[in-house]
C-alpha cells in the first residue's frame, strides 16, 4: 500500500473514484487554473489506479498522474510537532534544555533513530523523588549534580506511539484510554518523526478538498464527510456550488 502524505495547508483538487481521462484531466486543470489565478496552493489529486489509456496520455504529454488520495480521513502526520531530541546516554540537561523550549516535553531517541521515550515533567519529578527522597540515608543533591544524571534515567519509557500514516479514527478509542497527554509519532520503519498531543489528536485539522466531475456523493474518495469542502464543482453540467 502506498503511503500517503498529506500537507493541511493545501487544497487538493479531486475526480472520482476509479478515475478515467476525463476525471484526472478535470483535476489537474481545474488544480492549474487555480493556482495561476490565485496563487493559492492547489494539487490535482486522484482517488485511484489511473487506466492505461490515462497512463498513455500523460507519458505522452510528459506529464506525472497527479496525487493519489484514497481516503480523505486525518492521519497523525497531520497532528505531529518535529522537537528536537536527546539521546539516553547524554546528560540531563541536554533534554533540561529541549524541554525548556517545548513546553515540558524532551523526546529521547536511540542512536538509530528509534524512540527511547520521553522526558516529561511528572517522569522529572518521579527522578528527583528517586534522588532525593525523604529517605535518611540519602545525600542531598544539588540541581547541577541531577543534570548530570543521564537521560534514560529521567525518561518515561511508556509513552505509546502511532505511525504518521495511521488514520486517527482508526485508533481513537485507544487514545481516549491512554493516561498519556503526548504520543511519539514514528515512521513505517518505526523512526523518529514527532510528537503529538493528545488535545491536537482529538481535534485534527480536515483536509480541503474540491471535488471535480463527481454526479453524486457516493462516486467520491473514501471518508469525504471528514473533509473540508470549500466548493463542490461538478464538471458535467458546468455548475459551480459554493
Amino acid at each position: 500500500m502506498e503511503t500517503i502524505f498529506i500537507l493541511m495547508s493545501r487544497t487538493y483538487v479531486i475526480g472520482h473514484a476509479n478515475p478515467d481521462s476525463d476525471s484526472i484531466a478535470s483535476a489537474m486543470g481545474y488544480a492549474w487554473l487555480l493556482k495561476e489565478r490565485d496563487g493559492s496552493e492547489v494539487i490535482p489529486a486522484r482517488a485511484g489506479a489511473t487506466n492505461p489509456q490515462t497512463n498513455w496520455i500523460l507519458k505522452r504529454l510528459g506529464m506525472e498522474a497527479p496525487f493519489l488520495l484514497t481516503d480523505a480521513s486525518p492521519r497523525f502526520e497531520s497532528v505531529t510537532r518535529r522537537l528536537d531530541t536527546a539521546s539516553p546516554h547524554a546528560p540531563l540537561r541536554d533534554a533540561w534544555a529541549i524541554a525548556s523550549r517545548t513546553g515540558g516535553l524532551a523526546p529521547v531517541i536511540n542512536d538509530d533513530g528509534t524512540p527511547f521515550g520521553v522526558v516529561t515533567g511528572l517522569s522529572l519529578f518521579q527522578l528527583l523523588t528517586d534522588l532525593t527522597g525523604r529517605r535518611e540515608f540519602r545525600q542531598e543533591m544539588q540541581i547541577k549534580e541531577i543534570l548530570e544524571v543521564s537521560c534514560r534515567d529521567a525518561t518515561d519509557t511508556s509513552v505509546p506511539s502511532f505511525q504518521q500514516s495511521t488514520r486517527i479514527r482508526d485508533v481513537i478509542h485507544r487514545v481516549l484510554r491512554e493516561e498519556h497527554n503526548d504520543f511519539l509519532i514514528i515512521d513505517e520503519h518505526g523512526l523518529y518523526v514527532g510528537v503529538a498531543s493528545q488535545r491536537d489528536v482529538l481535534n485534527p485539522p480536515r483536509i480541503r478538498v474540491i471535488l471535480v466531475d463527481h454526479n453524486e456523493p457516493g462516486q467520491a474518495l473514501g471518508a469525504l464527510e471528514e473533509a473540508e469542502l470549500p466548493a463542490l464543482w461538478f464538471l458535467n453540467g458546468l455548475k459551480m456550488l459554493v
